[in-house]
């Protein structure tokens, strides 16, 4: 694929997601985002490889769960598997905790679903896991913002990117800009999410 490719045209939500600090606003912005990248994808990857009769989308959780339906409307006789990660105590390794059926054995192309790569850490571990229960084809990894580190790490490991944002500064395990000053978990309890100098959240 001809890939990494940064999507044009949301500038304005993108940014409006980034500043907010209420977690029904950015839950509705990634949501709303979700719905623009979704279709944006499948026109590429239909593009690239043609009819989308044999694709594997991968939604990564807790991140990439509000972005499913704009997924599931754009890929409509996709095959869907949920995967769950964890990251370790001192933040430098992740796991996963489950991972739904996967149908098939072999894909003509893999979507891995997800907000934020700031380091690709997560997305490459998914990847890996998946890959050993299938032959994935090409391998997509669809999210909002990633850092420009991440972008080059999933690229050679062979994993392309689309986004809105994939040339952002990493600083620590934050990428900045990124979705406001809320976690995964504030996104998802509704809780008042951090400020000041913890800054926005971080993914691995």
């Amino acid at each position: 694929m001809t890939l990494p490719t940064e999507i044009s045209g949301a500038e304005k939500r993108v940014a409006r997601l980034q500043e907010a600090t209420d977690p029904f606003e950015v839950r509705q912005g990634i949501i709303e985002l979700g719905h623009v990248l979704g279709p944006r994808t499948a026109d590429i990857v239909h593009g690239e490889l043609g009819p989308l009769d044999d694709v594997l989308c991968v939604v990564v959780l807790r991140g990439g769960a509000l972005m499913y339906p704009g997924f599931a409307a754009a890929f409509p006789h996709a095959d869907f598997c949920m995967v769950g990660m964890r990251r370790s105590p001192d933040g430098n390794s992740v796991a996963h905790e489950y991972l739904t059926d996967i149908p098939r054995d072999s894909y003509q192309a893999t979507i891995y679903i997800d907000c934020v790569a700031a380091t690709g850490g997560t997305l490459l571990a998914v990847g890996a896991l998946v890959s050993a229960r299938c032959h994935t084809g090409p391998e997509l990894a669809a999210v909002i913002n990633s850092a420009s580190a991440a972008t080059e790490r999933l690229h050679l490991a062979g994993i392309d990117l689309l986004g809105f944002s994939l040339y952002e500064e990493l600083y620590g395990p934050v990428v900045t800009p990124d979705m406001g000053r809320l976690d995964a978990g504030d996104l998802f309890s509704g809780g008042a999410g951090r400020s000041g100098a913890d800054g926005p959240n971080s993914d691995a």
